[in-house]
């Protein structure tokens, strides 16, 4: 475009310059027609001044010594003088040579005149030769006057043409000037415009390409410019490459990041670390939506308070500030999640710097399975330490208690008893066998026997079981002789074998039931069912409509130990749970909606490998 522009520039300046010289050369050739037309008036003028000086010297010669010769000798001679004048004066001008040799001859002419003119003006003697000198220097005069007359006549002529072709000249001129002074701007005009047109039209592709950038078109080229142009869109192009690139990086980098972000497992937050809203959700992956059971949207509505139990939410502006100190925190705190329910987390939080605002970024990890294998391996080396006990207390325990039961028998069979000491006889020989039975079942918690894997129908099983927990009603405690419960089977037909120890599962049915049939208080029904699943497991429900239990109490059902029966020795649901465990399987307690509890027991189709059938 420079070159462009230079090259314009000096073509204008050239083709100004050479119309200005054109100009200043017309106008000085009009102006010598001009002067050459003025030269020719002016020797026209000097003509005729010379044609009247010889007629005035030819009447002065005819008029010579008559009455009208008023002029005397001295007119005569200024006359003859003046005409002189005249004819030198003719020689001034530049003249070809014709012209040249045609002036010298009138100028000899003009002398012979003179001379004759002298002849006669200076003779007075002889008339005659006075008269042949006077006609001899009026013809002379007469011819001179022809002469200067065709002079004059040829000279009008060619002054004439002159002065034709001079006006021409000038108009001639006068068009081109006007033609000069109409196409100069044109052609200025028509140069700027051409630059003009490429200009925007090159930063309109400019601004256009700018634009299409913006919007978000990165594929968008610019070609056709030239020039410092071409070198700008060129360079554009390869700034929307780059940028390109650029973006698809960035992209790249955020969808991994987004991808760790998502697909991690453990719940992430970005949170205000600042201001009023302290402890806002900034941000959060789905693993902690998960985690407490909210959306990621309903997530971004709440403070971290809001998932935070009271004795950790109290904690929270302690922790805030430690974080902005520089600290980076590892700490176990309590969550809730939207249900309400409890449960643990490991807590590791610090300061993070984005978009010039201090944020916190917290990781949270739900450690209820940690916490459970904790409290399993405790639980575990608790028992360890029980059977311990258990064996070397059934040991040293089992014996004496035999001896005494033993004793108590012959006594009460060989003494002659009242009722009343029957009674108290038959009291403390129940009181032993329990005794007995709290240290077996303690010794069976303590070192449950490993179970002896077979193919079984769960349904006989539970139809075994359920029939005994009838036959203890038609034969009851005092304390279950008023009450009324029914018992309903729901077991579907569509159950599969399955890799159990019947006895052991006979048992945990069995110790389900006899509780269900405690905690009616007088009339209910105790449902048995049981269904198979697509994942290779079935599932056995007990459910009661009796009294129930709290919350709290529920919690703890499974403890050793805990019992809710007066005489109950609170190890029959933990012997369960071993049981179970034992195979495999699980076991859960909940609220029945009919009132009541309801255990429900997942056991799997196929034990795992290395487990032998029998």
């Amino acid at each position: 475009m420079k070159k462009k522009i230079a090259i314009g520039l000096i073509i204008l300046t050239i083709s100004f310059a050479a119309g200005g010289l054109y100009i200043i050369r017309s106008i000085d050739r009009v102006v010598l027609e001009l002067e050459t037309v003025i030269t020719l008036h002016q020797v026209e003028i000097l003509r005729k001044t010379l044609l009247g000086d010889i007629i005035a010297v030819q009447q002065d010669l005819l008029l010579k010594d008559s009455p009208h010769d008023a002029g005397g000798i001295d007119t005569f001679v200024n006359h003859a003088e003046t005409m002189e004048e005249a004819v030198e004066s003719c020689f001034e001008c530049h003249h070809d040579d014709p012209a040249e040799s045609r002036l010298k001859g009138m100028r000899g002419a003009v002398h012979r005149y003179q001379k004759a003119l002298s002849s006669v003006h200076t003779l007075r003697a002889n008339l005659a030769r006075v008269t042949r000198e006077k006609q001899i220097a009026y013809h002379i005069g007469q011819q001179i006057i022809a002469d200067v007359d065709e002079i004059i006549d040829f000279s009008t002529g060619m002054l004439s043409d002159r002065t034709q072709a001079a006006s021409h000249s000038i108009a001639d001129t006068r068009r081109l000037l006007m033609i000069l002074v109409l196409a100069a701007p044109i052609v200025a005009l028509a140069v700027a415009l051409f630059f003009i047109r490429d200009f925007t039209g090159s930063v309109e592709a400019l601004i256009r390409a700018t634009r299409r950038l913006k919007a978000g078109d990165l594929e968008y080229k610019i070609d056709g410019l030239q020039d410092e142009f071409g070198e700008l869109g060129d360079s554009f192009n390869e700034m929307a490459l780059a940028l390109r690139d650029m973006i698809h990086k960035i992209e790249e980098s955020q969808k991994r990041y987004r991808m760790l972000f998502e697909s991690a497992g453990d719940a992430i937050f970005m949170l205000e670390a600042e201001g009023e809203d302290a402890g806002r959700i900034v941000s959060a992956n789905q693993a902690a939506a998960d985690m407490h059971g909210y959306t990621v949207d309903e997530l971004l509505d709440l403070n971290i308070r809001d998932l935070d139990t009271p004795e950790a939410a109290a904690e929270m502006p302690e922790r805030i500030g430690r974080i902005l100190n520089g600290e980076w925190i590892d700490e176990q705190i309590s969550h809730r999640r939207k249900d309400g329910t409890v449960f643990p987390v490991e807590l590791s939080a610090g300061l993070l710097e984005f978009e010039n605002q201090r944020h916190i970024l917290a990781f949270d990890k739900d450690i209820t399975e940690r916490k459970e294998a904790e409290d399993a391996l405790q639980r575990a080396e608790q028992l360890a330490i029980v059977g311990e006990m258990a064996a070397g207390l059934a040991h040293e325990i089992k014996n004496p208690l035999t001896g005494i039961k033993v004793s108590m028998e012959v006594l009460s069979s060989e003494l002659d008893l009242t009722r009343e000491d029957a009674e108290v006889f038959k009291r403390v020989s129940n009181e032993i066998n329990r005794i007995s039975t709290l240290l077996r079942n303690l010794l069976n918690y303590a070192k449950p026997p490993a179970p002896q894997f077979t193919s079984i129908d769960v349904n006989k099983v539970i139809a075994s079981a359920v029939q005994t927990a009838e036959f203890s009603l038609r034969s009851p405690a005092p304390e279950l002789e008023s009450r009324k419960i029914r018992f309903v089977q729901d077991l579907s037909d569509r159950l599969p074998m399955i890799g159990a120890d019947s006895a052991q599962l006979q048992q945990v049915i069995l110790n389900l039931l006899l509780n269900a049939i405690h905690a009616i208080p007088e009339s209910g029904t105790i449902s048995v069912k049981t269904s198979a699943d697509l994942a290779g497991s079935i599932r056995i429900v007990v459910s009661d409509t009796g009294k129930g239990i709290g919350e709290q109490e529920i919690s703890r059902i499974f403890q050793p130990f805990f019992t809710t029966k007066p005489k109950g020795t609170g190890l029959g649901l933990s012997i369960c749970k071993r049981l179970i465990e034992q195979q495999n399987g699980t076991i859960h307690v909940a609220r029945n909606p009919e009132g009541g509890l309801m255990f429900a027991i997942d056991l799997p189709v196929e034990q795992q490998s290395g487990v032998n059938l029998q």
